[in-house]
């Protein structure tokens, strides 16, 4: 047992200890969006949710995806039954206009609740600081449990169902999927000529449509041959399967044969063109094949029956062609009624179409990043190639954007183009106002190797100094639909507007 005072050594030790052990779990409370001990309050809001249960302290107040405060406390209300929710923002957001929108958001599926504001307009006036964002400007928030909820115990077994059949159908299957997803541009493109086809038709798709009832009548009278015409496509598709790989030895023999087939129609073509004098001389025995067709009919009575069978199918065909053009007649209700939702699907496509080389470009470059394969014993599986950046942003973090933070969530169409020159930012009062970092010197946190590992990848070098970055460009208007807007707007589309501009919406 030591029975001696300690050193002044080992109190230096002892202190140092404690204070590091103090130091490291103040860095990881911080890092845990914990508040800062003795910070004086900012700028605090109440607002008021009907449902909170899964909304916890220091939960973060975003808007437009922007982090701008956090969540301080959450008292349940008895009076109300509603749960009084304290948010305080940052400075440079606050104050918040009166007419400021808040909605409970989750960022997964998991949970993870947040709070999103959508600000209105400062002439309306500010919520002053310690005030009540009134109960009409709080939306009402609908969970995934309270849609399932809203199903019956049999609708619930058949959803469930249908998620383990769509796990296994897709299983082995990522590969197809990327392939058509790569294609979803060329997609876009001919559903666009289509949906502009069938708005000249507008007419007839009302008619489609509104005949889909009596066809679905006349398909449920004849039940039992539409379980035949299932059973028998399920054998169809099985038998297909179990023969993929003849079906994959044909496609990949497909281009061959195209190019074969070019050759082969060209060769044809100039044979035409050479054989024209001899087809033409050939004309008066032609013209005496007839009689002795007549002749060869002793000698083929075979073909002769055939002929004759034919009476009973064109007797047939007297009624039958007739049914099929009634059944054409009703289809133009159905497909006049497609009109309405086509309309709406017109503006999405529009603004997606300003976007096509980006949409080209992501997802193959998607699927060709999971491409990278390893062997796992016998079994060769995939893996996700990705890059991690290193800078500062990367080691802590911070109460407001780096100074060198160029980020942008609305980029123009093709801005990637520029990218050797330095791409604007949507955001830029970081560029003058935002911290500087710096990585403070203390052998008992970092040790010296791996400070200088951090000095000389993560801040060239220079920590304290002006990290590089590239140039801080601002980011002009979206000019859409003849307007100019801070980001691009999908409005819905009207039948007055779209019948006098043209394309059915318009994007601003």
């Amino acid at each position: 047992m030591q029975k001696q005072a300690p050193s002044l050594g080992r109190i230096a030790v002892m202190v140092g200890f404690a204070l590091s052990c103090f130091g490291l779990l103040l860095f990881l409370w911080l890092a845990f969006g914990g508040p800062v001990p003795l910070k004086p309050k900012g700028y605090r809001v109440t607002v008021s949710f009907r449902e909170a249960a899964q909304l916890a302290q220091e939960a973060d107040v975003r808007i437009s995806g922007v982090t701008v405060g956090k969540v301080k406390t959450v008292q349940a209300d008895k009076r109300t039954g509603s749960s009084d929710v304290t948010i305080e923002l940052q400075s440079q957001y606050a104050p918040i206009p009166k007419d400021t929108r808040a909605i409970l958001r989750q960022k997964t599926l998991l949970g993870e609740t947040y709070v999103e504001l959508s600000p209105g307009s400062r002439s309306t006036g500010t919520v002053p600081d310690n005030g009540r964002l009134p109960a009409g400007q709080v939306a009402p928030t609908v969970e995934l449990d309270e849609i399932f909820r809203a199903f019956d115990a049999k609708t619930r077994a058949a959803f469930q169902v249908w998620m383990q059949q769509l796990a296994l159908a897709s299983q082995g299957r990522g590969r197809d999927i990327s392939d058509a997803l790569g294609n979803l541009a060329p997609f876009a493109e001919n559903t666009t000529t289509l949906l502009k086809i069938l708005n000249v038709q507008d007419a007839n798709v009302q008619s489609i449509v509104r005949d889909t009832g009596e066809v679905f009548d006349a398909l449920s009278e004849r039940d039992g041959q539409l379980q035949s015409l299932i059973d028998s496509s399920n054998v169809v598709f099985a038998t297909t399967a179990q023969r993929n790989r003849e079906l994959e030895a044909t496609f990949r023999a497909l281009p061959t044969f195209e190019r074969e087939s070019r050759t082969t129609v060209a060769r044809l073509t100039r044979f035409a063109h050479d054989t024209n004098p001899l087809v033409t001389q050939l004309r008066p025995a032609a013209r005496e094949l007839s009689p002795t067709l007549q002749e060869l009919g002793d000698l083929a009575p075979d073909l002769k029956g055939l002929f004759e069978d034919l009476n009973p199918l064109i007797d047939a065909s007297k009624t039958g062609l007739p049914a099929f053009n009634d059944f054409l007649d009703e289809l133009h209700p159905l497909l006049a009624n497609f009109d309405a939702p086509l309309r709406q699907l017109n503006p999405p496509l529009q603004g997606l179409a300003a976007y096509k080389n980006e949409l080209s470009a992501f997802f193959p470059n998607a699927a060709a990043s999971t491409q990278a394969t390893t062997r796992e014993g016998n079994v060769r599986v995939h893996y996700l190639r990705t890059t991690n950046p290193t800078n500062p942003e990367n080691l802590a973090v911070y109460p407001r954007r780096l100074a060198s933070n160029r980020a942008n969530a609305y980029q123009f169409p093709n801005a990637f183009r520029s990218l050797a020159t330095g791409l604007p930012s949507y955001e830029t009062r970081q560029c003058a106002f935002g911290p500087t970092p710096t990585v403070a010197s203390n052998p008992a946190l970092i040790p010296p190797a791996l400070e200088a590992n951090v000095k000389t990848y993560f801040f060239n070098g220079t920590p304290g100094s002006a990290t590089a970055a590239p140039a801080c460009r601002q980011q002009g208007s979206f000019p859409f639909g003849g307007e100019v807007t801070q980001y691009p707007h999908v409005n819905p589309s009207t039948g007055a507007t779209a019948r006098a501009a043209g394309p059915r919406g318009r994007i601003r």
